[in-house]
C-alpha cells in the first residue's frame, strides 16, 4: 500500500527541496543587502522554513553563506574535459576570471573574504568549503600533467596553483584592476613556460 505522505510529496524529497531553499535564499539574501545585516533568522523566513531546520544542516550562518556561494559558482569554475593540460587549465582561469567580472558573482565573495578577515567561522568555512576544493581540482589536473609528461617533472604545484589563482584575487580584492578573460589567458600564458616539459 503507497505511503499517503508520500504520495503527497512529488519530485524532490522535501530535505533536499528545503535545503535548496535554504541555499538559494541565502544567496539572495547576501547580494541584496549585504552581510552584516544579514541574519539565520532572515535566511529561515526568506527560504519558508524554520531556524531549527538550517541548524540540522549548517553549524552557523557563515557555513550556510560559503555552501550557498559555493553552489551557485562552483558547476562554473570546473576544469573542461577536453584538451591538453595547459588548454584546460587556461580554460579554467578563464572562467574564474568570467565570474569574477559578474556583480552577483563578485560583491558576494569579496563581501565573504572581507569578512573572514574578522570572523574566524567564516574565514574557516571559506577555507574548507570553497578553497579547499578548487586547490584540490587544480593540484590534480597539474599533477597529472607532470604524471603524463605535460608539464615538468619538478613543479612545485602548490607555489603554481598560488601563481595563478594569487594573482586574480590580487586583482580582484588589492589593485581592483579588471579580472577579465583576457588578463587570465595572458596569465596562464606567462606562466606556460615555467610549467611545460618542453620549454
Amino acid at each position: 500500500m503507497t505511503d499517503p505522505g508520500k504520495a503527497r510529496r512529488p519530485g524532490r524529497p522535501r530535505s533536499e527541496r528545503s535545503q535548496r531553499a535554504v541555499l538559494t535564499a541565502a544567496l539572495e539574501l547576501l547580494t541584496d543587502q549585504g552581510l552584516q545585516a544579514l541574519t539565520m533568522d532572515d535566511i529561515a523566513a526568506h527560504a519558508g522554513v524554520s531556524k531549527n531546520t538550517i541548524y540540522r544542516w549548517w553549524p552557523n550562518k557563515a557555513a550556510v553563506l560559503m555552501d550557498a556561494f559555493a553552489d551557485a559558482i562552483s558547476p562554473r569554475m570546473g576544469f573542461p574535459d577536453e584538451g591538453d593540460a595547459i588548454t584546460r587549465l587556461r580554460a579554467q582561469v578563464r572562467r574564474v576570471a568570467q565570474l569574477m567580472s559578474e556583480p552577483r558573482a563578485r560583491l558576494p565573495f569579496v563581501a565573504l573574504v572581507a569578512a573572514s578577515q574578522h570572523d574566524a567561522e567564516l574565514a574557516t568555512a571559506l577555507r574548507e568549503r570553497f578553497v579547499a576544493d578548487r586547490r584540490a581540482a587544480a593540484h590534480q589536473l597539474i599533477a597529472a600533467a607532470v604524471e603524463a609528461g605535460e608539464f615538468a617533472p619538478d613543479l612545485d604545484i602548490e607555489v603554481i596553483i598560488d601563481a595563478i589563482y594569487g594573482a586574480l584575487y590580487y586583482r580582484l580584492l588589492v589593485s581592483r584592476a579588471p579580472v577579465t578573460p583576457d588578463y587570465a589567458d595572458r596569465l596562464v600564458d606567462g606562466l606556460a613556460p615555467a610549467l611545460l616539459a618542453t620549454a
